[in-house]
């Protein structure tokens, strides 16, 4: 196993690599000008030069580059272009919110969906699993910002169950912090539902037809732990895959939820980047969430070892 994760550690790093010199490519061929933003459209073309000096902007692109990289692979992601805060501090500041709604959100999206999926496969072709079926469809159909508006509007402004906006941070009070990731955490939770229910299903519908299932219930075992003990945990195993890839998709979903919501998050602090053509900020962002997925998938591919023990690494 430890073999098995240095090689993957040691394989990422070109990927890193590849990814960073594709992410400030995009960055440069993006329209707009920092120092416009900073100095509005009425700056004279002697004070963008001279800022554009300041900033290092004037230098060649692959000297910008080389210094943007070496700063990543010591720990510094660089200054805000707009207000020279630097983005380690920013990122510190919105990454845990996000963690959070993504989090919770993935923890909905799996204590709904994969109990619709077992009840949906256990009870093939009856009234719940045609049921099932169509909420899960429905739920892939809703796109995350048409759910946020009408969990907006419903729960919060005329039931008043939710605040509509803004957020608390969990070290400060963790019952409210909760309270208030609970509506975006909905919103984004909803097609990771029916995803999730689907698999399950079909994974589950599998399984059950395999010979050990067979063999269990001729010896007498229960169907709930022939479902439970045998069926479920060999279903988990594609169900994990998805859920690597769908809490990468959460992370990745926060950038209209953060906005609907006003939560001061990833996604927020990305819009605002893009905005305001800070384009240091947004590199070193879209980087960080490249390590993310990376880091996901690699829990991933451990813990199928945990769900069978016959999945070994050398």
């Amino acid at each position: 196993m430890l073999t098995f994760l240095v090689n993957r550690v040691l394989s990422s790093i070109p990927i890193i690599i590849i990814i960073t010199l594709a992410v400030f490519t995009v960055m440069q061929l993006l329209p707009g000008d920092p120092t416009l933003a900073i100095l509005g459209d009425e700056a004279t073309p002697q004070s963008r030069a001279v800022l554009r000096e300041r900033m290092g902007l004037d230098r060649p692109v692959h000297v910008q580059y080389l210094s943007w990289l070496g700063g990543i692979l010591t720990g510094d992601l660089g200054r805000s272009l707009v207000d020279n805060t630097p983005v380690a501090r920013a990122v510190g500041f919105a990454f845990p919110v996000t963690l959070q709604i993504a989090l919770v959100s993935l923890f909905i999206s799996v204590s709904v969906g994969v109990p619709l999926g077992i009840l949906s496969a256990v009870r093939r072709g009856g009234f719940l699993d045609a049921l099932a079926s169509i909420f899960a469809l429905s739920a892939i159909s809703i796109p995350a910002f048409w759910a946020g508006i009408l969990l907006m509007y419903f729960v919060a402004l005329q039931l008043g169950w939710f605040p509509s906006s803004g957020f608390v941070r969990f070290n400060e009070d963790p019952l409210r912090s909760l309270h208030h990731s609970i509506l975006p955490a909905v919103a984004l939770a909803l097609r990771p539902i029916g995803i999730f229910m689907r698999m399950t299903r079909g994974s589950m519908l599998e399984v059950i037809n395999s010979d050990f299932v067979r063999t269990a219930r001729a010896k007498g075992v229960s169907e709930t732990s022939v479902n439970l003990r045998h069926a479920l945990r060999n279903a988990l195993i594609p169900l994990f895959t998805l859920m690597g890839l769908e809490f990468s998709g959460l992370m990745g979903g926060v950038v209209v939820i953060d906005t609907l919501f006003a939560v001061p998050g990833f996604g927020r602090l990305i819009y605002s980047a893009f905005l305001r053509s800070d384009f240091v900020m947004m590199q070193s962002l879209m980087v960080l969430f490249s390590l993310v997925v990376i880091v996901v998938n690699l829990l991933t591919d451990v813990s199928y070892s945990l769900l069978d023990p016959r999945i070994r690494y050398s």
